[in-house]
Order: structure tokens, then sequence, then C-alpha cells
């Protein structure tokens, strides 16, 4: 019996084995040509077309990409394709791949993730000269988060000056200058929009004073900055000068207190105020939030407790408008902050407060007077 084995091309010049059978006459026993397993070739990802490989590498992380690379010549040149790279996130970095990761970023890579989600260290975390290699190698760069690294005496001119967001999130500065703001050249990124930087223990006061100079900036986060507190002088100096265009403000997760929070109420712009208490706060010991506070913040009433203050708001009288408050685990606010809410927040319409001392009766008698209102408690 004679082998009918042929070779056929793909469309990619891979070949594989074809046996090629005819249909059996009625009277024609049918039979089965079998072949020897030596004379199969293998396939490797390398022997797909284009197409097929990226199908699949839209499904490996920007890590796994970045390595194809250093595979053969083949894999490496499909994986630069421009479409899987203009908003990479590297998850697992490191900065032995620094060169090869800038290799894969693109003129139109427009968002960039950095993150270690190991214990941070040096040897996975990105370094300045990685940063500042990115104002030409990607020149349309708008969004870049950094998380879970640990950086030494970074500065922060060497970030990217047409950046509209610019995340630090959970990361270490050793070396922070004890004179001065680390922030103190944020200005050099004017077009910055939304700043979020949270959980970081190196955020101090004064580095409220830097960001305050950002023209552009509507969204503010500093969740979970353990030491932004005490930081009356530095708010009250801000809300006058700067923080003009300010829609976001989210505190949730640090201690601030009813000494900072009347500041804020300076700012006209302001829509969405995030407030929630940090669990190893003690209410009794600690300064919190109180109906106090939040009378100050939302009816301009300045306190007898603080008599400073009336000197040092200052301003135009212009006042925020909220529409969004968060008020979470604060105990001490009770319904008299909700009696207050229904007079002097009427552009309110979602307000939280889980965790506070207000009766169920209390705020069923808000929602029957401000049904327009969302309440979540």
């Amino acid at each position: 019996m004679e082998n009918n084995s042929i070779k056929r091309s793909l469309k990619d010049g891979c070949r594989y084995p074809h046996t090629e059978t005819k249909k059996p006459k009625a009277a024609q026993v049918t039979t089965t040509i079998s072949h020897p397993k030596s004379s199969k070739k293998i396939i490797g990802l390398q022997d797909l077309s284009d197409e097929v490989i990226m199908y699949i590498f839209k499904y490996l992380s920007h890590d796994d990409l970045a390595k194809m690379a250093l595979l053969c010549p083949n894999l490496s040149r499909v994986s630069h394709d421009w479409s899987l790279w203009k908003k990479p996130r590297f998850e697992n970095f490191e900065k032995s791949m620094e060169e090869v990761y800038l290799s894969y970023l693109k003129k139109d890579t427009t968002e960039l993730f950095i993150s270690c989600n190991d214990v941070p260290s040096h040897d996975y975390s990105v370094s300045e000269n990685f940063l500042i290699k990115l104002k030409t190698k990607c020149p349309e760069l708008l969004d870049l988060t950094l998380k879970n690294q640990v950086f030494d005496e970074i500065n922060v001119n060497i970030f990217h000056p047409k950046l509209k967001t610019l995340t630090i999130d959970s990361s270490t500065i050793e070396n922070v200058p004890a004179n001065t703001s680390f922030l103190i050249s944020i200005d050099t990124c004017p077009d910055l929009e939304r700043l979020i930087i949270t959980n970081n223990d190196w955020f101090l006061p004064q580095n409220l004073y830097a960001l305050s100079k950002l023209e552009r900036l509507n969204y503010l986060s500093l969740a979970g900055c353990k030491q932004f507190k005490d930081c009356v002088p530095y708010a009250s100096i801000t809300t006058i000068i700067g923080f003009d265009f300010l829609q976001t403000l989210d505190l949730r997760f640090t201690p601030v207190s009813d000494r900072e929070l009347v500041f804020f109420q300076r700012l006209p712009t302001l829509k969405n105020f995030l407030l929630e208490c940090p669990e190893y706060m003690n209410h009794e010991i600690h300064s919190t939030i109180t109906d106090l506070g939040l009378a100050e913040l939302c009816a301009a009433t300045l306190s007898f407790r603080y008599p400073y203050l009336g000197v040092m708001m200052g301003g135009n009288g212009e006042r925020c408008c909220i529409e969004t408050f968060y008020v979470r685990n604060y105990p001490k606010v009770t319904g008299t902050f909700l009696r207050i809410a229904i007079t002097h927040c009427p552009h309110l319409k979602l307000l939280d407060i889980i965790g506070s001392g207000c009766t169920s009766a209390e705020i069923e008698y808000f929602k029957a007077i401000r049904p327009s209102t969302k309440v979540i408690y």
C-alpha cells in the first residue's frame, strides 16, 4: 500500500502532514492510512501566523510580553506591535529589565502603570533615569501610576511635563528632605488635573502648599496618608492662595479633624468631599470630626472654640457647594448635622453617613425633607 502523504504550505509558511483520501466506491474496502510518529512535525509558537500570535499576545501581561524579546526575533517583532503598548501595565516591574521595557514603549503610549506586587525594594522599583527617558520615548504620555515603589531622593521635576494624571500609591521615599517639600517642583507638570497620592507615610502637611500651585488641578486624593494631620497653618494658607479649580478632595483614612475641616469650605469649586475615619483613631482621645466641624464647613459659622478662625479665613466669602459628601465612621456626627445639612447643603445629591451617630428616626426625617438626596447609612 502506497503512502500518499504530501506536504501543503500554510499562509505563514508552516508545513504539516496532510493525507489526501478519495471517497470509497461501493465495493471498495475502506482503509486507514497511518504515519509513524517520527514523520509528524511539532508546530511551535513561532511557526504560527502573525495574526494568530497577536491574538494570543493580547491575553498576556505586559511583563510577560516584554520577555518575548528574549526568546526569538520573530516573537520579538510581533510583540512590539504598537496596538499592544498604548496603555502598558507592568505589574511585576524589574529594574534589570528597564532597557527592554523602554524598547517596547511607543510615541503614542498614553498611559503607563508600574508596580511591584511583592515586598517593595530597589530591585523592583523604577529608576530616575527611566522616568527621565519617558519624556522623549513617550511624548504623548498623560497618565502615570507608580505603586509599591522605593525611591531614593527622587525629584518630582523629572516627571513627564505633559502628565494630566499622576498616581503615587503605597510607596517609600528614602532621604526625604527635612526642611523643604519633596513636591516643591510639582508645578513643572502644569497640566496636572488629577493627583492621587495615597497610602504614603512620607506625605507631610507642608506638601499641601506645593500642590496648591497646580492651576488645573481638579481632583486630589490624599487617602491613607497617616502623617497628614495637624495641618491648620497649611490648610488656612493654601485654601486662600490656591486650589482654584479643585472639585474633588478625597481624605478617606486620613486623620483630619474639625480644626482642619473648616478651612476647606473656602473652596468654591469643591463638589465632592470624601471623609472616612482611619481604623486606628480613638474618638475619645484623638481629635476627630464632629457636628461642630461639619457645621462650620457647611454653614460657615465660626466657633467660639477657635477664635482665630475669623482672622485666618479671609477671602471673598465664597463657600463650597458640596454635591457628594462622605462622612463615614465618625460616631460623634449626629442628627444635629443632618438638620444643618437640610438648610445649608442645598446642592447635596449623595450623603454617606455609614458608621455615624445618626439614629434611624433622624435619617428618615432627613430623607422626608430632602427626597432628592440619596442617603447611604
